[in-house]
């Protein structure tokens, strides 16, 4: 099978979502400079999470949310925080809908993320952001976060693409892996059915 990969539009907009977040609370924190704010921007993924695996939270979010008091309490957003999410959502819905592979490799989250916004309107989804949503990809004080603020914005290319595409690499390997169960194999239990097969082969 053939999946088509990232393309200019898709690297320019997470591009732009990664410096808004950056602007909005990493690049604040780590008193990053103007250039090496951009140059980690070009990280060839999200910078932050839509708590893409936590698959209860958004079968809330995208249910009737009657029951709200069975989860933390949720916080409504505003300003730039509301338009940074609406913007992300709205791009990774996009994405999920014209290109899921593309879509996971950015976010890192599961096809059944991508296929759950996918199947909803886009005003459903857009509705979601509302509420805070986003987080860093990687926790705070995690070797791969360390290792992705020192270099990942380095002026030297070399050292900045390998610090960022280990960081790509990480996420994308470090995630759980989805459970599948078993398939059903009916004829295989039916040692007749079997034995039958085997003697007229």
């Amino acid at each position: 099978m053939e999946y088509e990969g990232l393309c200019r539009d898709d690297l320019d907009n997470v591009r732009a979502l990664n410096r808004a977040w950056l602007e909005l609370d990493g690049g604040a924190e780590q008193r990053l400079s103007v250039r090496r704010l951009e140059r980690l921007a070009a990280t060839p993924f999200l910078l932050f999470s839509f708590r893409e695996r936590d698959d209860a939270w958004w079968s809330w979010l995208l249910g009737e949310r009657r029951q709200q008091d069975m989860l933390e309490p949720q916080v409504a957003v505003t300003g730039e925080l509301l338009q940074l999410q609406a913007a992300g959502i709205g791009f990774l819905w996009e994405l999920a809908r014209r290109n899921p592979y593309v879509a996971r490799v950015v976010s890192g989250a599961p096809l059944s993320w991508c296929e759950q916004i996918a199947a909803e309107t886009f005003v459903r989804v857009l509705d979601c952001a509302k509420f805070e949503m986003i987080e860093p990809r990687f926790a705070q004080g995690t070797s791969a976060q360390r290792r992705l603020l020192r270099r990942g914005g380095a002026l030297e290319r070399e050292t900045r693409i390998f610090a960022q595409i280990g960081a790509l690499q990480s996420m994308l390997t470090s995630c759980q892996v989805a459970q599948y169960e078993r398939l059903p194999a009916a004829a295989c239990r039916m040692p007749q059915t079997a034995r039958q097969v085997a003697e007229e082969v």
